[in-house]
């Protein structure tokens, strides 16, 4: 329910808080389902997903990292998403190395 809540929100705030007649144009979900959902009920997936795809089109995300992570998964073996999953990790422990040795220095004074 939390993911349900959270997507909502988020499609809420970028489009401007749309009334229920809106969102559903938008999402081709029907007007008395939108209302049930904004009011509780549990949403199936495919309606989350129609949400959701709304959502990262309005943030810019269509082609990004997600989307070709997400076609790794589904074409490529195993071991070749161990690879590009250990590569990614050593990209974040360096970015993680790099912010520490950005930090500034402070010195002790002693009086």
């Amino acid at each position: 329910m939390e993911l349900q809540t959270t997507i909502l929100n988020q499609y809420m705030l970028l489009n401007n808080r749309p009334t229920l007649k809106r969102i559903s144009q938008d999402t081709g979900i029907q007007l008395t389902r939108i209302f049930r959902l904004f009011n509780g009920s549990t949403m199936k997936l495919s309606e989350y997903q129609i949400f959701n795809s709304r959502v990262k089109e309005k943030m810019g995300l269509t082609d990004g990292l997600e989307a070709i992570a997400f076609e790794c998964s589904l074409k490529l073996s195993p071991e070749a998403i161990k690879d590009l999953e250990v590569f990614l990790k050593r990209k974040i422990e360096t970015w993680k190395l790099a912010q520490i040795q950005k930090q500034p220095k402070t010195t002790v004074l002693i009086a």
